[in-house]
């Protein structure tokens, strides 16, 4: 089947997606508490993790966690009406997102070197404290970029 646009025709599909995207980055603005949530979530999940705890007490924790990200992405979903995850934007939203993940790795890494041979169990939790910072404050610096990139034109 095809189908010939008029030059008018094609530039108002054009300017209809613009809008579209541009009516999506309005509807996603994030909640204030969604960020330092899902940095006490990822950041508890590293603290536990990094303090070395039993696998059963693990196993428990990582129950915890999938059902606060599930109970998180519902009530983002219900309040936006739109999901996005942090690779479904454009270059610059993924690139961010990787560098979120990075360095959240980085600080993982970090915090697990520091304390290895040593009976030390603050590092854990000070570990966890900077991931779910880092977790807040990248993810707003995500959430504006993700916007400015579903305004931009096609």
């Amino acid at each position: 089947m095809e189908s010939r646009l008029s030059p008018e025709e094609a530039r108002a599909a054009l300017a209809a997606v613009d809008q579209s995207r541009s009516d999506i980055a309005d509807r996603l603005i994030t909640p204030w508490w969604y960020h330092p949530v899902l940095g006490v979530l990822v950041g508890g999940l590293i603290t536990v993790a990094t303090i070395g705890v039993e696998f059963p007490t693990l196993i428990g924790v990582l129950a915890v966690y999938a059902v606060g990200i599930y109970l998180l992405m519902s009530a983002y979903r219900r309040k936006t009406g739109v999901w996005m995850n942090g690779f479904s934007g454009g270059p610059r939203a993924r690139r961010s997102a990787f560098r979120l993940f990075a360095a959240t790795l980085a600080i993982t890494i970090a915090g697990s070197v520091f304390s290895i041979g040593l009976e030390i169990r603050w590092t854990a939790l000070l570990t966890g404290l900077a991931v779910a910072a880092t977790m807040t404050i990248w993810g707003r610096h995500y959430d504006d970029l993700l916007r400015a990139e579903l305004r931009e034109t096609a």
